[in-house]
């Protein structure tokens, strides 16, 4: 099985009755699927591109690149970490059919701040109650909002230690973006919201999975700041970049929070 730099080294044109072997094993989102991009781009018409990867949110990816783009992915496996998927190249990049807007929306949550998660999901709440699609995608310190409260001792090694000491360990532990004056102001915010009968933020995140909305956690973010699976709450899914603007391609409505 030829691989891509063998042919970008010759200037050879690529052959079509064979597939053609990429390796991206040890790239991180969005380094996979560019490398994907990128072979399909030297590939011929109708010609199947094998790509290997390591980064576990690459499953999600190679089903919604596939979906996005129009390129069928024929088959994916994985054995000993490494994951093994196929695609047969029927459209030229960025000339597959835009699919119609749906009634849905994708919500972004970067900040780990109380104030800014409360809007957040007011926002999904609300499309939810008028029956949208909603899907949550959280990234880097917005991953503090879907992490399980624990006791127990993790063993990490230091860098990733620090970044779990510098986290909220869970939703009910973030700050305010302005005047958290080392947590008063954020205990302060969740006393004036009960007296007005606001529901307390774990409530709204459960409620808003309880009623449909999709929880997706950036395996790259998860990955730098040495999260594990089964440090999140039970039902998020794991995905990256190619998932995420799935669905945000199809949404009436976006938002990075």
């Amino acid at each position: 099985m030829p691989h891509l730099e063998e042919f970008q080294r010759s200037g050879e044109q690529l052959p079509n009755n064979q597939p053609l072997l990429v390796d991206a094993k040890g790239s991180q989102c969005p380094g996979p699927i560019m490398t994907l991009a990128n072979a399909l781009k030297e590939a011929a018409m109708g010609q199947t591109i094998t790509i290997e990867v390591t980064d576990q949110g690459f499953k999600q990816d190679a089903v919604s690149w596939s979906a996005v783009t129009g390129n069928t992915l024929e088959s994916m496996v994985e054995k000993d970490g490494v994951i093994t998927a196929s695609f047969t190249k029927k459209v030229e990049m960025g000339q597959a059919y835009i699919p119609p807007k749906e009634d849905s929306m994708t919500i972004i949550v970067f900040s780990e701040e109380l104030d800014k998660a409360f809007a957040a999901f007011n926002i999904g709440l609300g499309a939810l109650a008028m029956g949208m699609k909603v899907q949550f995608f959280f990234t880097f310190w917005g991953l503090s909002l879907i992490r399980k409260k624990s006791d127990k001792e993790t063993h990490k090694g230091l860098k990733a230690e620090l970044i779990s000491k510098i986290l909220p360990a869970s939703d009910g532990d973030l700050p305010l973006s302005h005047q958290n004056m080392m947590g008063i102001g954020a205990k302060m915010m969740k006393e004036m919201m009960k007296e007005k009968n606001v529901p307390p933020l774990d409530f709204m995140i459960h409620l808003a999975k309880f009623n449909g909305a999709k929880f997706i956690a950036c395996n790259m973010s998860m990955s730098v700041m040495s999260i594990s699976p089964d440090e999140l709450m039970d039902g998020v899914e794991v995905g990256g970049v190619a998932n995420m603007l799935e669905y945000a391609r199809k949404s009436s409505l976006s938002y990075f929070i």
